[in-house]
């Protein structure tokens, strides 16, 4: 019994120490080198000197120098011999060496091999007489272990067949298949495309718009709600794009006095419907400038003023159906 026991003990200690050597042999194994001139020191270090291809490889620079010593750290490009940078920044200040500057980096190869050679570094030292130099680091050389076990034979892999040999009736077959369906596809978007229905344009005549504008307005009902000076705005806007259309004057952008003006000598403006205008604009332009504020009552006066000019302004032929339109529009409105 006391033989077994001891047997038991040897196997698990035997298990331990395997065990520890198992950790030992899978710990990192860093790799530092370093050069030193004119009192500077340039450390490029790395906390694990064996990887696999596609690993991270995490590189720290760092440059012990004296106070009146500048120090320009490398500017690293897409590659660095076969490694691929992937981030660069600067480390936090270390208290105990507070003139050491610090850079970690990240690198990536895809080159396996025993000793793949990270190359050196330069950086620029400038002393305190400003003297330059450069100062260049011995390269590191790790251990980079491929991905795939075992090694490569050729002879595992099957070669390429040669060429399957196929009818030539049925490449036919497929060929004129697909020249119809292409056909029949372009036949169908030229139909689609070039026969479509087209839309009717519907004109809108000046008068028309006009009085739809007005009516609109009305159904607004802005002076009821205090809106006495938008209302006036809205309505003058209204009239001031019917004579634009209807006689060619461009009224929006002119001052009522320089639009009276080229009205009173436009042959089919009458006199009546120039003061009838006149009187209008000159109300609408106290409203907006002047400060006043007509009642409810002025202004319906004022709308009906509006659209009895457009009325009695539209042409001949067009003023007794617009006036039967505006008549059922005001019966509707309450």
């Amino acid at each position: 019994m006391k033989f077994r026991h001891v047997g038991y003990m040897l196997a698990l200690l035997s298990a331990l120490a395997n065990c520890q050597k198992n950790e030992a042999a899978n710990a990192p194994k860093p790799l530092s080198v370093q050069t030193t001139e004119s009192g500077v020191t340039l450390r490029v270090s790395t906390p694990n000197s064996e990887i696999r291809v596609g690993d991270p490889l995490a590189v720290v620079l760092e440059v012990d120098r004296s106070v009146d010593t500048s120090v320009n750290m490398p500017n690293f490009s897409k590659n660095i011999g076969t490694f691929e940078v992937r981030s660069s920044a600067p480390l936090p200040k270390n208290p105990a060496f507070p003139d050491r500057l610090a850079e970690q980096i990240t690198l990536v190869t895809f080159e396996s091999g025993e000793k793949v050679e990270v190359p050196p570094f330069e950086v620029v030292v400038r002393d305190g007489a400003g003297k330059e130099s450069t100062l260049k680091s011995p390269p590191l050389f790790i251990t980079v272990q491929s991905r795939l076990e075992g090694q490569f034979n050729p002879n595992a892999f099957r070669d390429i067949k040669g060429p399957v040999g196929v009818p030539l009736e049925t490449q036919w077959a497929w060929i004129i298949g697909a020249c119809i369906l292409v056909a029949v596809l372009a036949i169908g978007a030229y139909r689609l495309w070039f026969h479509r229905p087209m839309e009717p344009v519907i004109l809108e005549a000046p008068h028309e718009r006009a009085l739809r504008e007005l009516n609109e307005l009305a159904a607004k009902e802005l002076p009821s709600k205090g809106l006495v000076l938008d209302f006036y705005i809205l309505l003058s806007d209204a009239v001031r794009h019917y004579v634009e259309g209807r006689f060619g004057i461009h009224a929006p952008d002119q001052t009522t006095k320089e639009f009276l003006a080229v009205a009173r000598h436009h042959p089919q403006i009458m006199d009546d419907h120039q003061r009838l205008l006149a009187s209008f604009l000159r109300a609408a332009d106290m409203v907006k400038y002047a400060a006043q504020r007509p009642g409810p009552n002025e202004c319906e006066r004022g709308l009906d003023a509006a659209r009895g000019f457009v009325l009695e302004s539209a042409p001949v032929h067009l003023n007794h159906e617009s006036e039967s339109e505006t008549t059922a529009t005001q019966e509707v409105r309450p």
